[in-house]
């Protein structure tokens, strides 16, 4: 059924969030004058589980985020996807998958994006990440250094001025102040109400930089750590300039703003990053709190002696036992406040015949129900130069996992 489309601004008396992160309440009230589409708006009828929203569809097409276009900041696919992931189980323990419906990014586009995600400058006045350091600003400040700390040995003064212009050389030839924001990723949350579907909250996810790699004039490539307390401090500063920009739209006033603070892993990591914060807004332009997260990505196998180390090499070895011209098992564990969440696995085979990957899809069950823990949502993916023969899953606490051979 179609329904009108409003925005809504959920008022402190209707919806209170109590704690950092605890469950919205479902009661929803209008504003006196919402903005209102004339486009129809309906959802998917079926859920896949409650790992996943039903999807917001408009005009009977389920429409693409505003800022899809700029999103290319992020440096590798398991950065990107564990972005996502990650601000999809922040806002979940927020707005439950059951009650609340998703829509991609609608309210920050692809132009502001860029933007904010560029450096300040004349020009782009609203760059969130700091302006460039000229070369005149960096060579008075090394002059005001020498002349500061000037030795009373000629010889040492000659040896400190050498060591300066080399030094200065390096700076001078190269951007060293860090861009430590990299991307924004939105996605709004929605309530279906007697009056149609409304605006219940705005999701924000901030990917910062653990490390700025930038290059010279010569090709010379350069790292610079950025230290966990800097990038939470500044992930903080953007969060609340953002919620701040967000809040000068009428719409957006009162509408709970979610954020999340992500840590992009460096490009050679094979897992992606993690969130280290996260926090809401519930009116006003900031977020009065905080909450330091405890997560974590492991690639599989680990250094023997560690509990992921244990299960694991038995089940590698006992699929391997079976198959032994395999071309390689892996793993990604993702762990939250330290407990085991998900894992993936990955197994690498050379045989293509449909009958081999079925024997092998049995195998892996076998030893999956024997080896893997519980409580834990489990994927299994076979793979050839074909690309995937085979699936097997398993939701956290069921017993049994459901299979899938795939047909050329």
């Amino acid at each position: 059924m179609h329904r009108k489309f409003k925005w809504i601004a959920l008022g402190s008396s209707v919806m209170l969030l109590t704690g950092c992160l605890n469950r919205l309440d479902q009661e929803v009230v209008e504003t006196t004058n919402p903005t209102t589409t004339t486009s129809g708006v309906q959802t998917t009828r079926n859920q896949l589980s409650d790992e996943f929203y039903r999807a917001v569809i408009e005009d009977g097409r389920y429409q693409l985020a505003s800022s899809a276009s700029a999103d290319r900041h992020v440096t590798s696919s398991s950065n990107m996807r564990a972005f996502e992931e990650g601000l999809l189980q922040i806002t979940k323990n927020v707005f439950p998958t059951d009650q609340y419906f998703l829509r991609e990014g609608q309210i920050i586009n692809a132009e502001t994006l860029t933007q904010w995600v560029s450096r300040e400058s004349t020009d782009n006045p609203d760059g969130l990440n700091p302006q460039q350091e000229t070369k005149p600003e960096r060579e008075q400040e090394s002059q005001a250094e020498e002349s500061t700390s000037e030795p009373e040995n000629p010889e040492e003064q000659s040896e400190s001025t050498q060591e300066g212009e080399e030094n200065n050389q390096v700076i001078t030839d190269v951007d060293s102040t860090p861009i430590y924001l990299n991307q924004i990723l939105e996605k709004d949350i929605v309530i279906e109400t007697e009056d149609g579907y409304e605006l219940a909250g705005v999701a924000i996810g901030l990917s910062m930089n653990s490390v700025y790699s930038y290059t010279d004039n010569n090709g010379n490539v350069y790292e610079q750590e950025i230290s966990q307390g800097e990038l939470r401090e500044r992930g903080k500063s953007y969060a609340n300039i953002i919620i701040g920009r967000l809040r000068n739209d009428e719409r957006l006033r009162s509408v709970p703003i979610i954020v999340g603070i992500f840590q992009q892993a460096k490009d050679e990591e094979v897992v992606g990053g993690t969130y280290v914060l996260d926090g809401i807004s519930r009116e006003g332009n900031a977020v009065s709190d905080w909450t330091e997260l405890n997560n974590r990505r492991v690639l599989l196998p680990t250094p023997e002696g560690s509990d992921q180390a244990v299960f694991f090499t038995e089940f590698r070895n006992q699929v391997n036992d079976f198959f032994p011209n395999l071309n390689g098992i892996s793993a990604e564990a993702s762990y939250i406040d330290n407990n085991l969440s998900t894992l993936n696995i990955e197994i690498i085979t050379q045989f293509y015949q449909i009958t081999e990957i079925a024997a092998l899809t049995q195998h892996v069950v076998d030893v999956g129900q024997n080896t893997l823990p519980q409580d834990v949502l489990i994927e299994i993916r076979i793979i050839s130069s074909e690309g995937t023969e085979g699936f097997i899953g398993r939701d956290a606490g069921q017993k049994e996992f459901t299979t899938h051979v795939f047909r050329r």
